[in-house]
Parts: structure tokens; C-alpha cells; sequence
């Protein structure tokens, strides 16, 4: 007589104990609500901020320090004296060609552009929606909304 094959496993309560199999859960996933995370999609490839350019360490160092703050909530990260998030009107965007790139890739209708400082020079632009940070530049010269005030 041959054997029968086991029954394969389905994610379903067991009805006796009522009991939910456990599934595998990123670490802190239950509290990614309350967090930022980011979104890559609006990322402008063909102009002067994109990433395209960015040389592999650099690159890493930026995702480092990316998922650096990847714990905090948008209140710590914004609302804490601009650093290291400031939020700015698109509308009084110093750089003209910051502005017209927002044009040219239809985004010149949102109404707050967001920035995380990494360095003293060294911004990450986008647009925030709920706790989702939209990256679409990166500026490692300061120069999407350069500083009046030397070495900053």
C-alpha cells in the first residue's frame, strides 16, 4: 500500500487552538506606518540631480544614511529646526533650473518640495505624502536651494 503524501501546510487558523500560523515579518515592519520610508519612482533620471552620475561609494554612503533615519517619524525629522528635514515652497525654488525640471517632468504642481541634509552640503529633494518621502534629487553641491551663508 503506498504512502499518502502529507497534506501541504495553508495559511489558515487552526480550528481547534484557533491559532494563526506565525509568518516571517521584517523587523519592525508593524511600526513602518509611523516611520519614513521612500519611494524611487520620481526620481529625475535625465536631469542635473539625478543619480546616474553618483559614483558607487557615494552611492552607498547615500543609502546608508538613508536607512539611517529610517527609524525616525516624520515629526523628528521635520519638525526639529531644519535639520535634518526642511520643507520649502515650490513656488520660491531659488535655482530656475530646479524649476523648470519640476515643469518638464509635471511635477511642478505640488506645493512643498522636502530636503534631508546630510552633510554640510549634501541634500536628498522630494516630495513628502503622508509619511512616503518621494526622492526625485539628489544635490551634493547645495545647489537646488543654495545657502546665502558660507560652507553650508
Amino acid at each position: 500500500m503506498a504512502k499518502r503524501k502529507p497534506k501541504k501546510q495553508v495559511f489558515a487558523p487552526d480550528v481547534k487552538t484557533k491559532e494563526v500560523p506565525k509568518r516571517s515579518v521584517l523587523p519592525g515592519a508593524e511600526t513602518s506606518d509611523s516611520r519614513i520610508c521612500w519611494r524611487f519612482c520620481h526620481v529625475d533620471h535625465d536631469g542635473r540631480w539625478g543619480f546616474e552620475k553618483v559614483d558607487p561609494q557615494t552611492l552607498r554612503w547615500l543609502m546608508e544614511r538613508l536607512s539611517s533615519v529610517e527609524s525616525m517619524t516624520i515629526n523628528q525629522l521635520f519638525h526639529s529646526g531644519g535639520y535634518p528635514g526642511a520643507d520649502y515652497d515650490v513656488a520660491s525654488i531659488p535655482n530656475a533650473v530646479a524649476l523648470g525640471r519640476l515643469e518638464e517632468i509635471g511635477l511642478s504642481d505640488m506645493t512643498k518640495i522636502h530636503r534631508l541634509r546630510f552633510t554640510g552640503t549634501t541634500r536628498v529633494y522630494g516630495f513628502l505624502i503622508d509619511h512616503v518621502f518621494h526622492v526625485v534629487w539628489w544635490d551634493p553641491n547645495h545647489e537646488v536651494w543654495p545657502s546665502k551663508l558660507k560652507h553650508t
